[in-house]
């Protein structure tokens, strides 16, 4: 009876020191000792539900409604920042949305409820950005001075000449030159001040990389929040190009610490929008075992595409959904009311399935 009762005693030991610890954990992650839900601190519910007055969907094409649905608010929700939002299918017809702790519900719910804006532009040759970049960085400095670009990371060395030269000699020549390593560690220290002053003179510039597809910059994915908010001054804006406009892609790019984002330049008007896109669908070429994506335009969407397929054979074609681009395939041949875009050998058809959404 001793033995019982005390096993009894540990494992109720056990489970209160294993609840504390979580508590703990948690209050050291968040701030909180409990994750409060809806139900405690508020915020929102939503459901919502595929609407066939008619009654003319298949089952099959309801669950795809929502599947493109679930896509396209999970990607707004994770840009509005809500904390571990719950966004959960139920069958195949609703859709159910809970954001707590929100401070600003209208906000939150016209993210949600906004329908998604497709539009198809053309991608331009970078050379048509190069020529603007000193003039964006300019306006950069201009704007923000100096002092706020160093704070953003971009040092800025303003040592003078004697300075630099007791860095590279020191200030007894005799000394200074005691040893090859010495001078070597001098050299390489005037080099990177040197760097860095022309990274302070090119603050956004100097973000960007030469991307592997035509028309695109590659951007450091640590650096991608500064080059964001360069693009977002009203300066910047007025330092491009007439008709000209930057975009990021959806996908991330490279491997491990060198992961990056491409920036897409693109014509600012776009030549078709998803008005006149009446299906998608996903699927794969059993010949070449690649994954592709088969569309189809209205009437007069067709005839517009056709134009502008024709007159860019050879060119890319950005297809931006919400302002991010999700694709950018080359335009082979002319195409009129039905289409594929080609996702290439080996390509997962998530990826496939992921554009047709």
């Amino acid at each position: 009876m001793f033995k019982s009762l005390r096993g009894r005693l540990i494992t109720i030991a056990l489970i209160v020191l294993m609840a504390g610890w979580q508590l703990y954990s948690n209050k050291s992650e968040t701030g909180q000792w409990l994750k409060l839900g809806l139900d405690l601190q508020g915020g929102m519910h939503l459901v919502l539900e595929v609407d066939d007055p008619d009654g003319t969907m298949t089952p099959e094409a309801k669950s795809d409604m929502i599947d493109r649905v679930e896509r396209i608010i999970r990607t707004r929700i994770d840009e509005f920042g809500v904390e571990e939002p719950l966004i959960q299918k139920v069958g195949g017809e609703r859709l159910i949305v809970e954001l707590a702790g929100i401070d600003d519900e209208e906000q939150a719910k016209g993210i949600v409820q906004r329908n998604a804006f497709l539009e198809f532009k053309k991608v331009l040759p970078t050379s048509d950005m190069d020529g603007a970049l000193r003039r964006i960085d300019r306006a950069i400095v201009a704007s923000l001075g100096v002092d706020s670009i160093t704070a953003l990371g971009r040092a800025v060395v303003t040592q003078e000449t004697s300075n630099l030269e007791n860095l590279l000699f020191g200030a007894d020549t005799a000394t200074a030159v005691d040893s090859a390593d010495a001078a070597a560690s001098s050299a390489a220290a005037v080099s990177d001040s040197i760097e860095a002053e022309e990274n302070a003179l090119r603050p956004f510039s100097s973000l960007l990389r030469r991307g592997d597809i035509e028309g695109t910059y590659a951007v450091l994915t640590a650096d991608r929040p500064v080059a964001e908010m360069f693009l977002a001054m009203p300066e910047v804006e007025r330092a491009f190009p007439r008709e000209e406009i930057m975009l990021w892609g959806s996908e991330l790019w490279g491997q491990a610490a060198q992961t990056y984002y491409l920036l897409y330049v693109l014509e600012e008007d776009s030549f078709l929008t998803g008005e006149q896109l009446e299906d998608a669908t996903a699927m794969r070429d059993p010949q070449f075992n690649a994954s592709q994506v088969q569309f189809q335009f209205s009437r007069a969407g067709g005839r517009q595409f056709a134009r502008f397929s024709g007159a860019n054979i050879g060119n890319y074609l950005a297809i931006v959904l919400d302002n991010e681009v999700m694709s950018a395939p080359v335009i082979r041949d002319r195409i009129g009311a039905r289409g594929q875009i080609e996702m290439g050998q080996g390509t997962p058809m998530e990826e496939a399935r992921d554009l047709a959404l």
